[in-house]
């Protein structure tokens, strides 16, 4: 039963509203709806505005830029277009997105966290998965640990970016898996489920004793571990007889001297210029970028004439260099054989390279080698075409050419002379099925 107080309330608000005219329903109605929109339209321009902070944030990441951008240029000149085009009222709108410093930092950090998430839970449903490890020094000369991770990842095999990290003191094979063991242990991952290491060959990294490596093995008998491709093929690269690698040394020297130098670059540039050069400016040299050598070669090769003047008005020795022209043959011949080194090292690049289809190039340029010096041995090198229009039927210049082809078919086979043949299965394996698959993969197959 409804108590009788209750009763006597009820009816006297009832009753209030049964005196009311039509007319403030309506307005109460129309009051309603307006809240309603009012209500709809703020978390609409809300969940906008948050959408359009988060996505210019990614903007900045993707871009390399700092994050303080946003405020300091991003938000006043989006402020003053918006102003221009659409009016006063439009830029009052965009000036709601959060764009502040700590705003776009908290933005960043909140993504990054999302795409580890991400990641460590397509991994963790992979369970297998492969690291590759590199350090180097950066600009401002700290140590700093990078590492790459390849998973699969529903019917694909996924790279991704695993971590930078810096290493605080030393970069020694211990440091190096301290580093990386918290972090595989922060993701939840086991290193048991690692299957192979990819590294560069350093001591650190390859050392019987404490490398990097070493102590994975500890763990993880079974795993795989291998010498990066692309980094065996730079090494090889590097060999030289001693008469290229003085030319090259002298090239490096003569770059040296005239980048080294502001007014030097000026007055080099300037020659150029005047001279109706297709380049204006020489490249630098570094160890570090592999592909530097080859580059260099041809850009200091396509301006020996302008070099050569600016040399010679200079007073410089090194002006003789490019008046002999059994050096200018060399340095035309390093050239043509650093492009297709170079071409090498980029064909075995990118997200889609395995070792199978690596090894493949690297076969196929070991096959060419072998090619070459057969042309050699016959009288022509045309297939070095700068070399060939400057020297053809240079005797010294076939011998020096077939000397350094052997050298590199040698540390080719040095390098690269471990078989893929056990793993060769994967191009196809319901074809061909080697006898050293397991047999459960056999079983598999014949079912």
């Amino acid at each position: 039963m409804v108590p009788s107080k209750l009763k006597r309330h009820l009816s006297t608000k009832h009753s209030s509203l049964l005196n009311k005219d039509v007319n403030y329903f309506r307005r109460l109605l129309e009051q309603n709806r307006k809240q309603a929109a009012f209500m709809t339209t703020t978390v609409c321009v809300s969940d906008k505005v948050q959408e359009a902070s988060y996505k210019v944030a990614e903007l900045i990441v993707k871009a390399k830029k700092p994050h303080t951008i946003a405020e300091t240029l991003l938000m006043p000149a989006c402020k003053e277009m918006v102003k221009i085009v659409l009016g006063s009222e439009a830029a009052s709108e965009i000036s709601k997105i959060p764009l502040s410093d700590d705003t776009i930092s908290r933005r960043v950090i909140e993504m990054s966290s999302d795409i580890e998430d991400i990641m460590k839970e397509k991994i963790n449903s992979s369970r297998k998965f492969s690291l590759q490890i590199d350090e180097s020094t950066d600009i401002s000369g700290h140590a700093q640990l990078l590492a790459y991770i390849r998973y699969i990842d529903g019917n694909v095999i996924a790279t991704n970016f695993f971590f930078c990290k810096q290493l605080p003191e030393r970069a020694t094979g211990e440091e190096i898996f301290r580093v990386t063991n918290e972090y595989v242990l922060q993701n939840e991952l086991k290193w048991k489920d690692c299957v192979s290491v990819c590294t560069d060959g350093a001591a650190a990294m390859t050392g019987r004793v404490k490398g990097f490596v070493a102590q994975v093995r500890e763990i993880n008998p079974n795993i795989r571990c291998d010498h990066c491709l692309i980094h065996r093929e730079a090494i090889v690269a590097k060999s030289l007889p001693p008469s290229l690698k003085a030319v090259l040394d002298e090239v490096v020297k003569v770059v040296n001297l005239v980048k080294s130098r502001p007014l030097n670059s000026r007055l080099f540039s300037v020659l150029c210029q005047e001279m109706e050069s297709e380049h204006t400016t020489l490249l630098l040299h570094t160890e570090v970028r592999w592909l530097s050598r080859g580059k260099v070669l041809t850009r200091i090769l396509e301006l020996k004439d302008e070099v050569r003047v600016f040399l010679t008005v200079e007073g410089h020795e090194y002006a003789n260099l490019f008046a002999d022209d059994e050096w200018v043959c060399k340095l035309a011949y390093l050239s043509d054989i650093f492009v297709q080194l170079n071409e090498l090292n980029r064909k075995m690049q990118g997200r889609n390279e395995n070792i199978l289809t690596s090894m493949d190039k690297i076969q196929g340029f070991v096959n060419k080698l072998n090619l070459w010096i057969q042309r050699i041995e016959n009288g022509s090198f045309e297939m070095f075409s700068t070399v060939w229009s400057l020297a053809s039927g240079n005797k010294m210049m076939m011998d020096l050419i077939k000397e350094h082809l052997q050298i590199l078919q040698q540390r080719f086979k040095k390098y690269f002379g471990d078989s893929v043949e056990d793993i060769d299965w994967v191009r196809n394996p319901f074809v061909a099925i080697s006898e050293s698959l397991p047999i459960h993969y056999k079983r598999n197959s014949w079912n």
